[in-house]
């Protein structure tokens, strides 16, 4: 019997040291000392468009007169076990009031979606709907707002490509991929009504798109997954990348056809950020699938003309850049 109790002993260090290195993954999580040390410090000032950014790929973006919302995400479920284990969740309306009127929005002209998962499209149809804001993107996205409560005139199904017109703002939804070798699960689209509580998984990819939003000579891409068609931003221009950073396969592949093709001077990392925390807790990057510190270090050796900036949370900055 003596054998068996040295195998038990021997299977409990294993199990021992092996719930202490996954707790060492999950609690390295490098990246902010970079994070602060490359803050964008560029002001709001009137006339200006300008941006606010609110974790993962959610940015505010206004000139004074037109506002849009792009993938809106306060409710942030809590914990990634309750994500691996599908179990079922629903926007938080008070929780999503409680962070427009931090930011200060009433009304919006339209809430933007750059795909359908969850963490970029939940609270979208809830947030349109306050605000009076048309809520555009795939059919999937469509689904949404309508399990949501929104209004059909309040739903625009858009078609890849197609120059919208909001105020001073042109928006172009063009094509693009998720990032990951998985291609984006669940993939798929959503194809009725989506009425919450629903499972995590239920909210399906849909069309994956990058956003550019034109000012006059100006413009912004928003990028919020690190996947992309090849040659799909070929032709056009952005001076600023909302660039996603999470599960980036071929770094320098990534930046050519995105950050290279539109001619940026200034990329500003998100989707970094673990999304299982309250907006309330400090922002931390995700334990696997991320390593910001990497990710300036690499860009700094990979792309040296290009200047990497972070945005606090809820801060409004200026995206004209200077001349």
């Amino acid at each position: 019997m003596r054998w068996l109790k040295a195998l038990a002993w021997i299977l409990l260090a294993v199990v021992v040291v092996g719930a202490a290195a996954l707790t060492a993954v999950w609690m390295y999580r490098p990246g902010m000392e970079q994070y602060a040390a490359h803050r964008y410090r560029s002001p709001a000032t009137t006339g200006a468009l300008t941006a606010t950014w609110f974790g993962v790929t959610a940015v505010l973006i206004s000139d004074g007169e037109t506002s849009i919302f792009i993938d809106p995400f306060f409710t942030r479920p809590p914990g990634l076990l309750n994500l691996a284990l599908n179990r079922a969740i629903a926007p938080d309306e008070a929780e999503i009031r409680r962070w427009l009127a931090k930011a200060g929005v009433e009304r919006l002209d339209a809430v933007l979606v750059s795909h359908s998962h969850f963490d970029h499209a939940m609270d979208a149809g809830v947030v349109a709907r306050l605000t009076a804001a048309t809520l555009m993107g795939s059919t999937s996205t469509a689904n949404i707002g309508r399990g949501s409560g929104l209004a059909e005139s309040k739903i625009r199904v858009i078609t890849p490509g197609e120059a919208l017109t909001l105020g001073t703002l042109t928006i172009t939804f063009i094509e693009s991929r998720h990032a990951g070798a998985t291609g984006g699960q669940p993939t798929g689209e959503i194809g009725q009504p989506l009425l919450p509580p629903a499972h995590y998984l239920d909210y399906k990819l849909g069309g994956a798109y990058s956003l550019l939003i034109e000012r006059g000579p100006r413009a912004i891409l928003h990028h919020g997954s690190a996947g992309f068609v090849p040659g799909g931003l070929r032709g056009r221009h952005a001076d600023v990348v909302f660039l996603g950073v999470a599960a980036i396969d071929d770094l320098d592949l990534y930046l050519r056809e995105v950050v290279d093709t539109v001619g940026a001077g200034r990329v500003i990392p998100t989707h970094w950020d673990d999304f299982t925390r309250s907006l309330a807790e400090p922002l931390t990057p995700m334990p696997v699938g991320v390593r910001l510190d990497r990710f300036f270090d690499d860009v700094a050796r990979l792309r040296p003309r290009v200047r990497v900036e972070t945005l606090a949370l809820g801060e409004r900055v200026g995206l004209d850049p200077p001349d």
